[in-house]
């Protein structure tokens, strides 16, 4: 059965002038046009406006949505499994959310007593755990855990802990690195310095800037980024690629050519800009 962009608009809540820009961006073409220039779609065509729906709902921008959707192994099944898994962590908080509400409210109206550590059921992230359940791994040994998602804040910032540092580097974020624990390397523009536990490094936004444990040492830091800009998102395409070298092969130019490009298209398209090893690094 072929629809109309007006049926289509009824259908889905899309606008028929947002259908229309769909189809003018390459988005999502109709199914075909009629001799009078109608566009009309079909069920493959619903099916893909879904997926645009599902992944603009997960707040990904059209750009990305349109690169995903034109993979060659892009599968719709594996989509809404992957989607349905998303959704379902939200869920699970949401509803850990409402159930502290509701227990508040009765504590405020004195029919129930509440324990304080209920006050903030849903919303804390306890020690070794990320946000969402999100495990992420760069490399071999280094968890990267996300404590404050961009879409807690609406985009406004993100928070990680790391246990490892970055090559040069600079991006359109300003960024905020606390030591937890050991002395790391920084270098700021031009100014070098170390840091120790307990004391924190504020990086301007532009700025090129690099660092990393001491000696290569074990360590933890937490780090904000602030907006969010596409930090979740490169830190989750960083953990798929298993075969990028560490931040110790990438500043000794320890890596293949092939490595190296990865890399830079990897920086490049999260708008984060990868820049030649600083000196001590290579040390």
């Amino acid at each position: 059965m072929a629809y109309t962009v007006k049926q289509v608009s009824g259908l889905s809540g899309v606008s028929v002038r947002t259908l229309h820009f769909y189809h003018e961006c390459g988005l999502l073409k109709p199914a075909y046009l009629g001799a009078n220039g109608y566009r009309f779609y079909e069920e493959p065509q619903l099916l893909m406006l879904q997926q645009i729906l599902f992944y603009r709902e997960l707040g990904f921008e059209l750009k990305q949505i349109k690169k995903i959707l034109r993979r060659k192994d892009f599968e719709k099944v594996t989509a809404l499994e992957s989607h349905r898994k998303v959704l379902q962590k939200g869920l699970t908080r949401t509803r850990s959310l409402i159930e502290t509400i509701d227990k508040t409210i009765k504590h405020l109206k004195g029919t129930e007593k509440m324990k304080s550590e209920e006050m903030f059921a849903g919303f804390s992230v306890a020690a070794g755990q990320a946000r969402f359940d999100e495990k992420i791994q760069l490399g071999e040994g280094y968890p990267v855990d996300c404590k404050v998602s961009g879409k807690d804040t609406g985009g406004a910032m993100c928070i990680f802990e790391f246990t490892t540092g970055w090559p040069r580097h600079k991006h359109d974020q300003d960024e905020w690195v606390y030591i937890v624990d050991g002395e790391w390397n920084f270098e700021i523009d031009k100014k070098r310095f170390q840091a120790a536990a307990g004391e924190s490094v504020f990086i301007p936004r532009n700025a090129p800037h690099a660092w990393g444990p001491v000696d290569g040492e074990g360590g933890k830091v937490i780090n904000v980024y602030q907006p969010a800009g596409k930090m979740e998102e490169f830190m989750r395409a960083t953990a798929k690629h298993k075969d990028l070298p560490t931040r110790e092969q990438a500043i000794n130019n320890n890596v293949s050519q092939a490595q190296i490009d990865i890399l830079h298209r990897l920086f490049s398209a999260h708008d984060i800009g990868l820049l030649p090893p600083l000196e001590w690094e290579k040390r």
